[in-house]
């Protein structure tokens, strides 16, 4: 599994060797981490994380120990730099292994955050990633875990430990959907155990993870397993039949627009339980495929499939059965309305019984597209981007299998975080 030499169809390998040798440790990971998050169909953004291991000397005792390097919580991969990233203690880190494991048989589940505090090697540094522990675990250098849709997708089919072996081999590891930190971090650990000649792994919900002792060697790993992955999809689309087909037509751009300023405000005013609510309207062709789809019901219910996107869109989206061929406009507002009081009701029931916050985040209505709600335009911007993603994953994963979305229990596990 190699692509040398710029031999990529789907991404692009945008390193630059004269540029990278010149850097110092610490910059050449600010520099990996700006190429993988450059590309939004590697990297999401705001997800992933990235990591370097380095011998420094200790502030306290004088000593040289080993510092793990790991982007900070929140922050984005295309636009990090060197005060983003969280420098920790290794072997502290690896203690904390097995304070989780005592924690476990005591059958009592860690703080989401996990106590990575008692690992800080400057207290000042942000707070790490919560994927803290996958990097950590992993005994090499230099670790990337990111999210590319074409990996996901794999990891969200129904076969999706056979598919990982069939698409890429002994190459790749695969990990089933665990809760970021110790618990996704260990079975890891685990897996490469048994194949350290693995370059790779899929973490089912959360992506993929690749490793070197090298920092050029690390990013083409990573670019390496998704344009194998993307080849493998591609040869396999279904073109016409993507998402079972058409069910409906786009709207003219005159008329979607003159329903989007009539429905907007009312969308608005049905979520926003008091609070100012930014809507973001997509309606480009990917989109438009989707929603006016024959499937899009069936795979909206299902849910997303991956942790970065739950994030941001929450577990389902409201699609609205609208027929933009036939139905009025005061239908599509009758359905809106219905639709967000059955919303409330279904995440009222698992929830207990406040219903703040429990509204959609993400609407779609065939011959219109996909409206993404949030209470900031960076916030609605960035839902939107997740749940078009979250669409290609979709279309990936049922190009070559039956898609999976997170289960309720799942969502809720991950959701705690």
């Amino acid at each position: 599994m190699s692509y040398r030499n710029n031999h990529y169809t789907h991404i692009h390998d945008t390193w630059d060797d004269a540029l990278a040798n010149r850097l110092s440790p610490l910059e050449a990971l600010v520099y990996r981490s700006n190429r993988l998050g450059e590309d939004h169909r590697i990297t999401p953004t705001g997800g992933g994380s990235t990591s370097l291991k380095v011998i420094e000397k200790d502030p306290v005792s004088g000593q040289p120990v080993e510092v793990i390097w790991i982007k900070s919580a929140g922050t984005d991969l295309k636009t990090s730099r060197r005060s983003q990233f969280s420098p920790l203690y290794q072997e502290r880190l690896m203690a904390l292994r097995h304070h989780y494991q005592r924690l476990r048989r005591a059958n009592t589940r860690p703080t989401a955050s996990e106590p990575f505090k008692a690992a800080t090697f400057n207290r000042a540094a942000p707070a790490p990633s919560v994927d803290t522990p996958l990097h950590a675990l992993m005994p090499y250098a230099h670790v990337n875990h990111i999210h590319p849709c074409a990996a996901i997708a794999v990891g969200a089919c129904k076969n999706s430990r056979a598919l990982t072996q069939r698409i890429w081999g002994h190459t790749m590891l695969w990990v089933p959907r665990a809760r970021p930190g110790f618990e996704q971090g260990i079975p890891l650990q685990a897996a490469w155990n048994r194949n350290p000649d693995a370059k790779g792994a899929l973490l089912a919900g959360n992506g993929i993870a690749t490793w070197s002792d090298d920092n050029r060697l690390c990013y083409r790993q990573t670019l390496d397993i998704i344009e194998v992955a993307s080849r493998y999809i591609a040869a396999r689309d279904k073109g016409d039949k993507t998402f079972g087909g058409p069910r409906h037509s786009d709207l003219s751009a005159p008329t979607r627009q003159n329903v989007l300023k009539r429905i907007l405000p009312f969308m608005t005013d049905l979520v926003s339980d008091g609070n100012p609510v930014v809507g973001t309207v997509e309606s480009g062709a990917d989109v438009m495929r989707f929603v006016n789809s024959v499937d899009a019901p069936r795979l909206a219910a299902k849910g997303v499939a991956c942790l970065h996107h739950l994030r941001h869109t929450k577990l389902k989206p409201l699609y609205i059965p609208w027929n933009p061929e036939g139905d009025t406009l005061e239908t599509l507002k009758q359905k809106l309305e219905q639709g967000v009081a059955r919303y409330r009701d279904t995440r009222r029931g698992r929830a207990g019984s406040s219903t703040q916050g429990e509204v959609p985040a993400v609407c779609l209505i065939p011959g219109v597209g996909l409206i993404a709600l949030g209470q900031s335009k960076k916030g609605s911007r960035l839902t939107a981007e997740a749940y078009q993603n979250a669409i290609e994953v979709m279309r990936c994963a049922e190009a070559i299998d039956t898609y999976v979305g997170l289960s309720a229990q799942e969502a809720q596990l991950l959701d705690s975080l």
